[in-house]
């Protein structure tokens, strides 16, 4: 056990979200540097989002696609010195470098995993805890970095993600830890349940649309930049198409569930499939895909979960007519 662990375990950080105010420990994403000269224009063509934004200061969701425009990895982007700098879910690092370098040919780009930089989350008070730690404040979507710490701030929510290494984060730990609920990995799935941020995790690879989990309200695809894999069946159902089913959130009474798994109303009928879940209190929180025409009971396999339907910090399209 390193020094990292043995704080963390000195901390006995609660499982799963809550209300309060809360840092999360966040080993439930890892980090990879993309870098290279030619790192922007590659992934400027293998994912979802557009980099302009990125290059601007903001940080973005994105998928890559499958060709059938599902999405087979996630992560979140933000501009560092040198390249990119991205988050993943844990476990899928090397997923994701597979899926990235899947057309790199000469590309001039390279994909490193970073073990030794950990990823906290702040929720709730962000901004005054942030100032206290003496860490940078960006604005709500944007990012910044100083002195080896780099900050991402969420667009709609009062979370941000702390990225360094432990070294680092120890020398803020008491700051940022002030008046503040300790939770894990699983607290953090739950923060960024409540905030409608639904990533791609084992078990629904090419499963879903980046329409379908929100990310064009969140700024996750383009509809205007060039091509990029999977780009042709995401335009298609943007201009001409008709989403059945989009992502909604919901507290629910049960264990955690599998990402992927299959949800069905209460006459059996198959209805859409979990993104995320995580416990907390008071309640257990999930996001899930379901169809726009279903309402009332969500059950897996013959098990009610007893959903009530909770408001997304964001507002949907209405449905085309």
């Amino acid at each position: 056990m390193n020094a990292w662990q043995s704080l963390i375990e000195a901390q006995h950080p609660r499982h799963g979200g809550v209300t309060a105010p809360a840092l999360a420990t966040g080993e439930h994403l890892a980090v990879i540097h993309a870098e290279g000269e030619e790192a922007g224009d590659y992934l400027q063509g293998q994912l979802t989002a557009d980099l302009k934004p990125v290059d601007e200061g903001a940080h973005r969701a994105a998928m890559h696609l499958s060709l059938k425009g599902r999405g087979l990895v996630s992560l979140r982007i933000a501009r560092e010195e040198g390249g990119y700098l991205l988050l993943v879910p844990a476990g899928q690092v090397d997923a994701t470098i597979r899926c990235l370098e899947k057309y790199k040919l000469r590309a001039k780009v390279t994909f490193r995993p970073d073990p030794d930089t950990l990823v906290a989350q702040l929720s709730g008070g962000v901004d005054a805890t942030l100032a206290e730690a003496g860490l940078p404040t960006p604005e709500a979507g944007l990012a910044a970095s100083r002195d080896g710490v780099t900050v991402l701030r969420y667009a709609r929510t009062d979370h941000a993600l702390i990225v360094a290494t432990s070294a680092l984060l120890d020398s803020h730990w008491q700051a940022l830890t002030k008046e503040r609920v300790i939770t894990d990995g699983a607290g953090a799935r739950f923060q960024d349940i409540v905030a409608g941020e639904g990533q791609i995790l084992p078990g629904a690879e090419d499963l879903f649309l980046p329409q379908v989990l929100n990310y064009d309200v969140l700024g996750g695809v383009s509809f205007k930049k060039g091509c990029y894999t999977g780009q042709e069946v995401v335009a298609r159902m943007h201009f001409k198409g008709k989403l059945k089913q989009r992502m909604r959130l919901f507290a629910y009474t049960g264990p955690e569930l599998t990402a992927g798994q299959s949800l069905r109303n209460d006459q059996g009928r198959a209805v859409g499939e979990v993104v995320d879940s995580a416990p907390g209190e008071p309640t257990a929180m999930m996001l899930a895909v379901v169809r726009l025409d279903h309402e009332g009971e969500l059950r897996v396999d013959d098990t009610p979960l007893g959903v009530e339907p909770r408001a997304l910090p964001y507002e949907l399209p209405k449905p085309k007519a």
